[in-house]
């Protein structure tokens, strides 16, 4: 028993002796450095001595080196830990790999520095810092290899008092990266600007009170073939008081700013502007929350875009703070101006200074009252930048604290990043709240749209960019896209009401047409100003309406109105085949024609004059775009009219029908054939009572006319100036999928309305008689054969 003791004895102080051959840094053990760093870290002032140097800026920290002294130690330390199992760790903020905790490793090695660290650095730390930090042991190896980062944080956990790292590196210098990068702070305690790098330096110890200040970050690792390998961990205590936590300023957010849709018409791929395309992104959007759209923009366009982006007076601003993002944002006063559009873009850009300022100054108490009112508000409000992203840009999980929302709608829309590759970085992630599962993951690709639809329960963050090569930065704007996106949102649900009202046969719309003569002598607003002409042109207008509409029934004139140098005209349309067959009528330049017969007809001029046209809906101008028929007819639905007919409107509404259903007899235009009794005309020898045509005779000619239409025609346009010229070819081609009843149908129905009460039967039956259509005449003419 006694010599079996004396053993065990002897192996405890073996163990004792193993223990105490692991040596710390001599300037530790030396008494008068112990005290001189106490009084410098009370003081917050600096010192160094031999192997340690103790400073407070940015945040109180200090660096030993040599730390540990026994020869031999460091080198075994380092082949335990590679030896062990690590896991990549990758997230908003890091890409490195990481040991299990190290408390409960048994290696010889790794359990010695546990044993300096908490045995006897420890006691020196509290003695320095006066702070009394208890048991707990945090202690893991950290392995940092090419494009492997630590983004700027603070450490600051609860009980977490003091950091330590300790390197076991090779040979390192500064440009391998994977240096520890020490930030000072603003008046908010948000990180500034780097203010301290620290290389690696293998056996060196790095310590640092963990604070609101304490914030740092391992700058990326460059080097290809060396590993950043250390010992990381907290010593824990009472934590420091914190001050109140400081909340950014709203992040500037504006309700849709209206504009002329033409600009998205001119700018955006015509296939997005499709209805029906439109309604299979809205359900493909709705099953996924998220799409991408590619050549968004038209290519001519997305190169300008480009070429512009490349501007060396474009001003590009770093934007932080480092703990929630990095990236540089355009300055908008700088950005190249549409020279075309320079009036609406200063207007807007105040619009958004305005809004901005308003919404920067808003107490905590009106943005509360502001958000319960936009529950309710039916217009949404968006925010967007023009952002560059280059080597070392990102944003971390809570950078959109300031902006938090119920519900949110991202867009990005990538350039100049034809090079870009998955393993650069700079993608976005989209991830659930509290948890490591990736939802989505969105790459940018040149010129394809993003479309992500999140809750408050999904987070975003855009993966640190990796410089694994030189390369252009990657730009991404979002100016255009804000307004598509409202567009779309807001033309798709309309578009169903659209659809609604076309089945409910409700559908209306208005649109102004502008007229202008550009005849000299020949002023329409002029004359219509005039008391003495303004019933002749009111008529000019109505007949060629009625012409382009086919038909009385269709549209309703609302106000002529000046527009200086244009008459103005707003119609009312009742119908969509109506609005459709105006459209047509006007973009193959038949309403234009129509316009000028009928205006050298009333006006008494020697020949047809010629007139600039313009048609709008609300405040967009279509005729850059009436080949898009469907685009055209939902902008003239959606703009409906704001009034009821002008009272001068009806007055003449009222003349117009008085003369035309006047009873009063008046002479026929005199000519040879028409030399009979005003109120009759003679066929086959036979005196007949003339009157004017009837719906009954228009259908009776269709039915049996066939294709001998277009030569009636031609016979009623040697008297009729609306059927002159390439009017009967225009009718033929106009009504083709109609057929031929349509179409005869629609010649008769322009000669009616171009002629008025001086739509006789007597003349469909001369011109009838001119096409040996005798049995057709004598049909309409109700005779028994």
């Amino acid at each position: 028993m006694s010599q079996r003791a004396q053993v065990n004895c002897g192996a405890a102080v073996k163990k004792k002796r193993k223990k105490s051959l692991v040596k710390l840094s001599s300037v530790l053990e030396d008494e008068q450095v112990t005290v001189a760093a106490t009084r410098a870290w009370s003081q917050k002032t600096n010192y160094s001595h031999g192997d340690l140097e103790l400073s407070c800026h940015p945040f109180p920290h200090c660096i030993i080196h040599n730390f540990i002294c026994e020869e031999g130690f460091v080198d075994n330390l380092e082949k335990e830990l590679l030896r062990l199992n690590f896991k990549e760790k990758s997230n908003d903020l890091y890409k490195f790999k990481q040991s299990d905790d190290l408390q409960k490793k048994n290696e010889p090695h790794i359990k010695g520095v546990r044993s300096v660290m908490f045995q006897q650095f420890r006691p020196w730390l509290q003695t320095v810092m006066g702070v009394e930090l208890d048991s707990t042991v945090d202690i893991s190896c950290a392995k940092y290899e090419h494009t492997d980062v630590l983004l700027c944080h603070d450490d600051e956990l609860e009980s977490r008092r003091v950091a330590f790292i300790l390197y076991l590196v090779p040979h390192w210098v500064s440009s391998d990266g994977g240096n520890l990068d020490l930030y000072k702070t603003d008046c908010n305690f948000q990180p500034l600007e780097i203010s301290k790098t620290i290389v690696p330096s293998r056996n060196t110890i790095v310590i640092f009170e963990v604070s609101p200040i304490s914030f740092h970050q391992v700058s990326e690792v460059l080097s290809r073939d060396k590993c950043r390998l250390s010992l990381s961990g907290w010593f824990h205590g009472l934590s420091l008081e914190r001050p109140p936590r400081y909340i950014e300023p709203p992040v500037m957010r504006n309700p849709h700013l209206p504009r002329d849709e033409s600009l998205l018409i001119e700018w955006v791929n015509p296939v997005y502007l499709d209805i029906s395309y439109q309604e299979h992104i809205q359900g493909e959007f709705e099953e996924s929350s998220e799409i991408q759209l590619k050549d968004f923009l038209k290519e001519e366009k997305f190169i300008l875009v480009n070429a512009a982006l490349q501007n060396h007076q474009i001003q590009w601003i770093k934007k932080g703070p480092a703990n929630k993002r990095f990236y540089e944002v355009a300055s908008l006063d700088d950005l190249p101006d549409d020279d075309d559009d320079d009036d609406n873009n200063d207007d807007q850009k105040q619009k958004a200074k305005a809004n901005a300022k308003n919404e920067a100054g808003t107490s905590s108490g009106e943005m509360a009252e502001n958000e319960n009112k936009t529950k309710v508000e039916s217009t949404p409000k968006c925010s967007g930048e023009l952002r560059r992203w280059s080597h070392g840009s990102y944003t971390l999980l809570h950078d959109g604290e300031a902006a938090q929302a119920e519900f949110a709608l991202d867009l990005i829309l990538p350039f100049r990043c034809a090079d870009w590759n998955t393993e650069f970085g700079g993608y976005t992630c989209y991830v659930a709240n509290e948890e490591d599962e990736e939802l989505l993951t969105v790459y940018p690709e040149d010129n394809s749209l993003a479309l992500v639809y999140r809750d408050k329960e999904t987070l975003k963050f855009v993966k640190h960019d990796h410089a694994l090569y030189l390369r252009q930065p990657i730009s991404a704007v979002e100016a255009v896209t804000c307004q598509w996106v409202w567009y779309i949102w807001r033309k798709t649900v309309e578009s169903k009401v659209y659809v609604e009202r076309m089945a409910d046969k409700t559908w209306t719309g208005c649109a102004v047409l502008f007229l202008q003569s550009l005849c000299p002598g020949v002023n329409l607003l002029s004359r219509y100003k005039d008391n003495k002409g303004k019933f002749i042109v009111f008529k000019v207008i109505k007949l060629t309406l009625s012409d382009s509409a086919g038909g009385l029934e269709g549209y309703e004139i609302l106000k002529v109105h000046d527009a200086d140098p244009y008459l103005g005209v707003e119609i009312k349309f009742l119908d969509v085949s109506a609005c459709q067959q105006f459209l047509e009528s006007y973009s193959s330049g038949t309403m234009q024609q129509s316009l000028s017969q009928h205006g050298c007809r009333l006006l008494a001029l020697p020949q047809e004059i010629t007139v600039q046209t313009q048609l709008k809906a609300s405040t967009h101008t279509l005729d850059p775009y009436l080949d898009q028929m469907e685009l055209c007819l939902q902008q003239i639905h959606l703009s409906q009219p704001e009034r009821l007919c002008d009272e001068e409107i009806e007055h003449l509404e009222q003349q117009l029908q008085n003369q035309a259903f006047s009873h009063t007899q008046q002479p026929l235009p005199h000519t040879q054939e028409e030399s009979v009794p005003i109120n009759a005309f003679k066929f086959q020898n036979r005196d007949f009572k003339d009157r004017m045509l009837t719906q009954a005779d228009v259908q009776c000619f269709s039915n049996g006319v066939g294709r001998q239409w277009k030569f009636v025609g031609r016979a009623l346009g040697k008297s009729c100036r609306a059927l002159k010229g390439p009017a009967i070819d225009n009718l033929a081609y106009e009504y083709e999928r109609g057929g031929l009843y349509e179409q005869a149908y629609q010649l008769m129905n322009r000669f009616m309305q171009a002629e008025g009460r001086e739509a006789k039967l007597s003349r469909l039956v001369r011109a009838l008689e001119d096409c040996k259509l005798m049995s057709l005449a004598e049909t309409i003419l109700d005779l028994q054969p």
